[in-house]
């Protein structure tokens, strides 16, 4: 027959087709899966949220200043508010203190120098265009110098002044005169300098003065305000320094001193502007001086008269009531949130295998994260309103009894229930989420250092009494806390009063914590499916109904549960896998064969072999039922799910070779096949660690009984081949156990096999050792096979 080409390309387009549905309905699916997730996420960081931001709405009356109030108002939470007059006053006392800035200006002093140099050069050229020699010694004759002087009076205007300009031109403009002229100007003004009035020098005396040197902008203080001259000084001792003008004397010396007087000018200024910025930038970095506003307190009373001060609070909690600033509080706090939130999520991602258990464990976090705030709440609310009904003004703050909150409550939960790595993530949210549901980084501190506490002593529990020693624990940790906080912040000395309200609060919070805690356990583990060590410890008991009637009906099955049991816990201590759970699933695994017990060799203490009578694969149905028989009482004794799926796995998928090999045999002269299927376990193999310990060790105790002198060799070749056995069956494909678990696990089955198979001297007069032939022949031949099935 031959294949039509048309028809093959046709059936693979279908297949293309349905191959990419497929793949497009999984995006599909998972772009949904997100986006599903994605609003789970932020709908609990909105319910968190909300718990944190404070919404409590009051209409706050705009009264004025000399307004009657008409109703008391108070304060609906805790607030600062800035104290306007003692902030103002503060800032007043600082710019008391700041420098005032005075410029000094030394380009008056070059200007002044190069006027009156300018003017004697002046003068000498006209002396020289007029064939004088200024230079020489000779006086001018009275003709030249009447014939000079209205050209010189014309150029030189300020020498116009009496006879000033006569005097200098009868000495010719000497450059001697000019220099002595110049000399007792620069002495007069010379730095500090000179200012126009001592007035402004008086007003700011006591704040200190700085000179500002305009040419360089380079400050320097002045610690001597009383080195400034003003005018009048610098003139006084441009008179003290006369006996340096040597080229007049007499009545020429008064009028070149009076002359010199108008060149003396101010050189130094207050500025008052950069002398403003200074005071500015100084009072900028004044601390506003806050007050803090309780709960609760009277900002105004009905009947009074409102004044300034209440004007101000009223108005500061009008600016806290406004909606654009609540918008912004609730969306700091909200991205806060959903940053704790996402960063828990993301642990699950990564640390998490199961995608099932991501899910499942986070919303239970979550839910574990929003009691505790709601109980948290409460609790603060509940103290609030007793607090104001104390009679000791000391304990009047509700603050002080806010450490009653029982915060290490998620943290228990969550160690109990999740892990120690999330509880730790979750301890440091939650306390971060404490700090702003109360403002206090004090209250931040103590929920951290509790919840650690709570951690480093429940993480490894083996009692339920664990969780009450837990609670007592994190409450004397919570009294050294409040000690160390109350040492710390105190301002005023150590309290005593408070001190102790606070410290019994921590402690009582540690008890209320573990009384929550063991009364919210039972709950959670059975909403979430989760499987506590308190609920293993309590499975793990030899008194529980199903144990003790193993152990009456079927006790060889008991006693090789008990012996496993310690086999397997020994091989999960080895290699860090979860010791009690794989110790309790080893006292239920053969729990099925209850309903059969005879049918299996351990319980055939004084009976023949049934399965001698039986066909092979009868046999092996029998057998392999114990797997579902025992899955079946173990959902009517409602076994929890972590215990339950070890009893399919802990045979896996393996062949009952005894029982194969003897059907092949009794097949093989009849022409007739034999369905190795048939003699498989159903599975599925094991899916953990903890299973695959458990299936070496159900083999290993079997095996090790057919050992008739063992000694160590021989107890670790069988152990050995028996792991190789499963390694070439695959049994290990669907678990993440390794060759070096493998290894350490052999090593620790070895020692507990060498253990038991210890030797003991031989009692006098007595041969244990005698037994009958054919009792012997029987346990050879029967044991050998049928246990390792």
């Amino acid at each position: 027959m031959v294949d039509n080409p048309s028809r093959k390309s046709s059936q693979r387009s279908r297949l293309a087709k349905l191959f990419l549905g497929h793949r497009r309905d999984r995006k599909g699916w998972v772009a949904r899966l997100m986006l599903l997730e994605t609003t789970v996420g932020l709908g609990l960081a909105l319910v968190v949220t909300s718990l944190l931001v404070r919404f409590e709405f009051q209409s706050i009356p705009d009264y004025q200043i000399g307004d009657i109030a008409d109703r008391t108002i108070e304060a609906p939470r805790d607030f600062t508010i800035e104290d306007r007059d003692a902030t103002l006053q503060r800032q007043e006392e600082v710019r008391s203190t700041v420098p005032v800035i005075f410029d000094l200006d030394l380009q008056v002093n070059r200007q002044t120098t190069a006027e009156l140099r300018g003017a004697f050069t002046e003068a000498r050229r006209l002396l020289t265009e007029e064939g004088l020699n200024p230079s020489g010694s000779n006086r001018l004759s009275r003709a030249a110098r009447e014939r000079l002087l209205p050209a010189l009076q014309e150029f030189l205007p300020r020498f116009a002044q009496g006879d000033v300009l006569e005097i200098c031109l009868r000495h010719s403009f000497s450059p001697s005169l000019e220099n002595q002229m110049l000399v007792l100007i620069q002495e007069a003004m010379k730095p500090p300098g000179v200012v126009l009035s001592r007035v402004a020098l008086l007003r700011h005396q006591n704040r200190g003065l700085v000179l500002r040197n305009s040419f360089t902008q380079k400050d320097e203080p002045l610690n001597d305000w009383m080195a400034l001259r003003d005018l009048s000084q610098a003139r006084d001792l441009l008179r003290q320094n006369q006996y340096q003008l040597t080229v007049v004397s007499g009545e020429e010396k008064k009028q070149i001193l009076t002359f010199l007087e108008s060149w003396i000018v101010p050189n130094v200024s207050y500025n008052e502007k950069a002398s403003m910025e200074l005071e500015q930038l100084v009072m900028q970095e004044v601390d506003p001086i806050l007050i803090r506003i309780k709960k609760g307190r009277t900002l105004v009373r009905a009947g009074d008269e409102v004044e300034a001060r209440e004007r101000v609070l009223l108005e500061q909690l009008m600016t806290l009531q406004q909606p654009r600033r609540l918008l912004g509080e609730f969306i700091g706090v909200f991205l806060i949130v959903s940053f704790f939130l996402f960063t828990i999520w993301q642990y699950f991602l990564v640390y998490q295998s199961e995608q099932k258990k991501k899910r499942n464990r986070f919303l239970l976090v979550a839910l574990i994260l929003f009691g505790t705030l709601v109980v948290t709440k409460a609790t603060f609310f509940l103290v609030e309103l007793l607090a104001g009904s104390l009679r000791i003004e000391e304990l009047q703050d509700p603050f002080n009894f806010y450490f009653l909150a029982p915060l290490a409550l998620g943290t228990i939960l969550t160690v109990l229930l999740v892990g120690a790595q999330v509880a730790i993530l979750y301890s440091l949210s939650f306390a971060v989420f404490v700090g702003l549901l109360t403002g206090q980084t004090v209250m931040f501190v103590y929920s951290l250092t509790g919840s650690l506490a709570a951690i480093y002593l429940l993480d490894q529990y083996r009692e339920r009494a664990a969780i009450i020693k837990g609670g007592v624990f994190v409450g004397a940790v919570n009294i050294v806390v409040v000690l160390a906080l109350q040492l710390y912040s105190s301002d005023t000395g150590f309290q005593a009063v408070p001190f102790a309200a606070r410290a019994l609060c921590g402690f009582l919070s540690g008890l209320f914590a573990a009384m929550l805690s063991s009364l919210c356990l039972p709950i959670l583990e059975s909403v979430f499916g989760i499987t506590t060590d308190i609920k293993l410890l309590e499975l793990s008991s030899l008194n529980a109904p199903i144990l003790r009637r193993l152990a009456v009906e079927a006790p060889g099955t008991y006693h090789h549960s008990i012996i496993v049991g310690t086999l397997a816990e020994a091989g999960a201590e080895a290699i860090g896998a979860n010791s009690l759970l794989v110790r309790v699933g080893a006292y239920y695994h053969d729990i099925g064969k209850l309903k059969t017990p005879e049918y299996y060799i351990e319980n055939q203490i004084y009976i023949s072999n049934k399965h001698e009578n039986l066909s092979p694969s009868m046999s092996s149905l029998i057998l392999a039922s114990h797997v579902k028989d025992g899955l079946a009482l173990a959902d009517e004794i409602k076994l929890v799910p972590e215990v339950r799926d070890l009893i399919p796995q802990h045979h896996g998928t393996r062949l009952m070779k005894y029982f194969y090999e003897k059907a092949r045999d009794a097949a093989a002269g009849k022409d007739r096949q034999v369905n190795e299927n048939d003699f498989h376990y159903p599975g599925p193999r094991p899916q953990r660690k903890e299973a695959a310990i458990l299936m070496l060790a159900d083999q290993v105790e079997a095996a090790a009984r057919t050992l008739q002198d063992p000694n160590p060799s021989q107890i670790r070749g069988l152990i050995r081949r028996l792991i190789q056995v499963n390694i070439q069956e695959r049994q290990f494909d669907e678990c993440d156990i390794t060759m070096k678990d493998l290894d350490k696990i052999l090593r620790a089955f070895e020692r507990v096999i060498t253990g038991m198979h210890h030797h003991r001297i031989e009692y006098p007069g007595f041969n244990f050792n005698k037994r009958v032939e054919e009792k012997q022949s029987f346990e050879k031949t029967q044991t050998g096979s049928q246990r390792i099935q």
